[in-house]
Order: C-alpha cells, then structure tokens, then sequence
C-alpha cells in the first residue's frame, strides 16, 4: 500500500554538477519484524557512502489508501481494515509527502536529513468512522474483516509474498498500532501539515458535487 521511489536531480552550483538524492522509505525502517520495512535500510545506508546531497524520507501511512477505499465507505456505510477498529496509526498526506520531496530536491535547508512525515495525532478506525459520519451527514460504522476477505476486496495486485508481507504490517498493526510525531513535517513545510478531517472533507465533498 506504500511505495518506496527515489527522486534524483542534477544540480550546477559553480560552475560544478552535483547531484541532489530524495529517498521516500518508510516510517520506522529499523523495524527489523517487518521485511517490507527493513528492506529500505540497504538503500538508506547505501547513500550514507556517496557524495549526492541526499534527504530520506519516513512517511507513515498514506491517508491516500483510505481515498481507495471510499467507494465502498459510500456504498456500503462501513470503513474497513484487517486489524482492530481500536488500534491507532499514524498518517500522512501523499500530497505534503511530495511537497517536502521537492522541497528537497530544490532547496539545501533539507540537505542530509532523514525526516518522520506524519500528520497530527494517531487516530482509530472508530475514530475516522466517526469522522466520515459526520462529513458525509449519515451514520457509518467501523468493520473488522479478516486480512484474506480485506485483500479480496480489495483485489490487491499483489503476489503471495507481498500479500504475506503486508499481511505481517497488519499483524503489527493489530498488537502496537503506528506511532509517528507530526514535529518534523510540519517544520519541514514550514506549515501545519494536512489533517486527517480535512482529508476526509475533501472526499465527503467530491462525493456531494457527484450526487
């Protein structure tokens, strides 16, 4: 559900080129228990012994993911995911995880820093049932699937490793939630990052217009 990429840009500063590195990992790539996670350490590490001005980026979990899910949301009034409704994650706006990638590859005040991209607070599903309920103006619930019957529903274009892979994060999930701090997001931006609620007003108003 999270995609690692690597923004490469060839800078002249004096008459010299030197090139300007935006890794975008993922939140806690230390996490050792998760393959999918630990699997950005070797690049992280890698670029520690070269002499491109890199930036890594840690971004919790896409608030993008929940836009995939919010035809269903409308359809069916319930909010899904395979791990308890209780348990709370951190996220992060793609859109402010793009911006702080480009301010990187722009500008030197993000030059060599390794940055956790979260939103404000870790909230439940309950908590973002609840928030989509009164968005939307109806009541919706919070529903607690299986990983097997989420991912068919989902229709994942992924193979059994990967399903098995991501499988594991849900299990963490399950037991410790997502931590994440919104401290250095919103210093990078220089701005308070985008919500939570304003995300799921966006797509609550995108559903009004269409109706």
């Amino acid at each position: 559900m999270k995609h690692a990429w690597a923004l490469p840009w060839l800078r002249l500063q004096h008459g010299q080129a030197f090139e300007k590195f935006a890794f975008s990992s993922v939140i806690q790539p230390t996490n050792t228990r998760l393959k999918n996670h630990a699997s950005k350490v070797p690049v992280e590490d890698a670029l520690y012994s070269t002499n491109m001005e890199y930036t890594i980026l840690h971004p919790a979990n896409f608030m993008q993911n929940i836009a995939a899910a919010w035809p269903s949301v409308v359809r069916d009034g319930v909010f899904s995911e395979p791990f308890p409704k209780t348990a709370k994650l951190a996220r992060v706006d793609y859109r402010d995880v793009a911006e702080v990638a480009a301010i990187a590859l722009t500008e030197a005040r993000l030059s060599y820093a390794t940055l956790e991209l979260c939103a404000d607070g870790m909230h439940s599903r309950e908590e973002i049932a609840s928030m989509m309920s009164e968005e939307l103006g109806r009541p919706l619930s919070a529903g607690e699937p299986t990983f097997g019957e989420w991912a068919e529903n989902a229709r994942l274009p992924y193979d059994d490793r990967q399903l098995q892979l991501l499988a594991k994060v849900h299990d963490h999930y399950a037991k410790y939630g997502l931590g994440g701090n919104s401290l250095t997001l919103r210093a990078a931006l220089g701005r308070e990052p985008r919500s939570l609620r304003s995300f799921i007003r966006e797509l609550a108003l995108q559903t009004a217009q269409i109706a």
